[in-house]
């Protein structure tokens, strides 16, 4: 080993002839030595040069050897030291546990031979060198947990970029920090930050970045006042590289004056790099997830308009197709009170004529009977078919019922189906009145189709749990099991020429007013549907009402 990097020991003996032996053997082993012979001295010497080990005698005049060895253990700065002592007297177990109590490493007796004081002394040196070691990575490793949990609460890279140069200050020794992140092309520069601790000097922008633009070979290069090979600008400093993989995104610098960056320093730094590099890349990898997120949800909210505009059209098509399966009933029906009138029309027409003058009052005002009929039967077809924006009321279930009954009255008698009725009182509901119609209608229609020979309409209601029931029961040919899981599905129908859109249209207004819709059914033996909405306490209906 070269002298000056030899350990450095300090003799102290009050016999000079002692010191200058201990000296000889010590120095013969490539040992840097120096000598006193008091106490003051020692403590002095150790608190300025802070050897790497102290052989103490024991027997001084003035301050003895285990006066010496508590101060210098009281001493932050001395504290580490190995320190052996040396004795010819003091043999006695109590002066062996007074010495080790007070933090002494090993005791050698004189006389001794100089292997094995030469043993023990490197023996200490060894063991102090790996406690301090070990010291060192400790202290490297809280640092580096400290600064993975700063930056590891940041998600943002505006935020780690900021954060960055503080983070190199507070670990490294220097009077300025600052880092670039590259846009994919180091020759783009995305934004510097910079970040001035308290010194003489200050660092003009453009002398920053000349340091973070030059050249070097690879991935760190730290330079001092005595090497300006990498610019003539700047004292001290360390300039090293961002990467990601193989991958360069971006560099820092740590630069100052009078600054000594030694290898623990440079070993720092390197780890503080990695984990800065990695959070980088991690607030990238999250950034491009927020970027998706908000494509996601832009996707989804242009997919919903879309299928709500489907749904309105849905709803509008099934109304239609409902009113054009009454079309032939509404026929039949207007034309009943038709024929009377025409009847009645031609026998007056035929009086005049004659010039008969005799007033038929029965027969004006059988016409204004049939007239009114008509006026009704078109004014109901006219408000179930119109097109209007959705209009929220508190309903009366039973009403709505026995409405869309008087609409189909004449259809249920020419299609041989009886109404029965088991109504109780309910509380109001709150919704569209327009659309619970049109449910109810739905019902109906479906029910006269399970029912080609007729049969027994049955619908009842009533109220339970802050709910009202409304129960549509048929006769007719009931429903296959396999059907039952597909029937609310669209474009599933069990009618050869259904359109499958029925039961879906009902099964989303029915979900709109925050209700349910379910069916029971046999074969053979009917089906019964059970509606169950929620009657009125405060306005529950949701913004998709409107749209069914």
């Amino acid at each position: 080993m070269t002298t000056e990097n030899a350990p450095l020991v300090l003799i102290v003996d009050d016999e000079v002839n002692t010191t200058i032996m201990m000296e000889h053997v010590f120095t013969r082993e490539g040992f840097r030595v120096a000598r006193v012979n008091n106490g003051p001295d020692a403590l002095n010497y150790a608190n300025i040069h802070t050897p790497d080990l102290i052989l103490l005698d024991i027997l001084m005049p003035g301050m003895n050897g285990f006066e010496v060895l508590k101060t210098l253990k009281d001493n932050s700065r001395t504290v580490a030291i190995p320190i052996i002592l040396i004795t010819a007297n003091a043999r006695t177990p109590e002066d062996v546990a007074k010495g080790l109590g007070l933090g002494a490493d090993d005791y050698v007796y004189k006389p001794f031979a100089p292997q094995e004081l030469i043993a023990r002394a490197q023996s200490k040196i060894r063991g102090r060198k790996l406690e301090e070691a070990l010291e060192r990575r400790s202290r490297e490793l809280e640092v580096m947990l400290n600064a993975t949990e700063v930056l590891n609460q940041h998600l943002a890279i505006p935020e780690l970029l900021d954060l960055a140069p503080s983070l190199f200050l507070d670990l490294l020794p220097g009077d300025c920090a600052a880092i670039v992140l590259y846009k994919g092309d180091p020759s783009e520069v995305s934004r510097t930050y910079f970040r001035t601790a308290i010194s003489n000097r200050s660092y003009e922008p453009d002398l920053i970045h000349d340091i973070l633009s030059a050249s070097f070979h690879g991935e760190m290069r730290a330079w001092s006042s005595s090497d300006t090979r990498l610019l003539n600008c700047c004292e001290c400093g360390i300039v090293a590289e961002l990467r990601h993989g193989n991958e360069s995104i971006g560099r820092i610098a740590v630069i100052g004056d009078n600054i000594t960056f030694s290898p623990y320093h440079l070993q720092l730094c390197g780890g503080i790099l990695r984990q800065l590099s990695l959070a980088l890349h991690n607030a990238q990898l999250y950034q491009q997830q927020i970027n998706y997120a908000s494509l996601l949800e832009t996707m989804v909210a242009e997919r919903t308009e879309a299928l709500e505009s489907a749904q309105k059209m849905l709803l509008r098509s099934e109304k239609l197709a409902s009113i054009g399966h009454l079309a032939a009933s509404i026929a039949h029906e207007i034309n009943n009170p038709l024929m009377p009138i025409r009847t009645l029309l031609e026998g007056i027409v035929e009086d005049m004529e004659d010039r008969r003058v005799e007033y038929d009052r029965e027969s004006v005002e059988i016409i204004q009977t049939s007239i009114e009929r008509i006026r009704r039967i078109v004014s109901r077809l006219l408000e179930f078919s119109r097109d209007k924006d959705t209009e929220l009321s508190l309903i009366d279930v039973n009403e709505v019922l026995e409405a869309v009954i008087s609409l189909n009255n004449k259809f249920f008698q020419h299609e041989r189906i009886d109404i029965v009725r088991d109504f109780r009182a309910t509380a109001p509901m709150h919704g569209s009145k327009d659309q619970i119609e049109q449910v109810f209608m739905n019902m109906f229609l479906n029910a006269q189709a399970a029912m080609p020979r007729g049969g027994t309409l049955t619908l009842r209601t009533y109220e339970k749990n802050d709910a009202i029931y409304i129960e549509v029961a048929d006769s007719g040919l009931g429903i296959a099991p396999e059907s039952l899981s597909r029937l609310f599905d669209p474009f599933y129908s069990t009618k050869p020429n259904g359109t499958g859109l029925g039961l879906f249209v009902c099964h989303g207004i029915i979900e709109a007013h925050n209700g349910t819709i379910d069916v029971a059914s046999k074969p053979g033996k009917g089906s019964t549907f059970t509606i169950k909405l929620p009657v009125f306490k405060s306005i529950t209906v949701t913004s998709q009402t409107k749209n069914g």
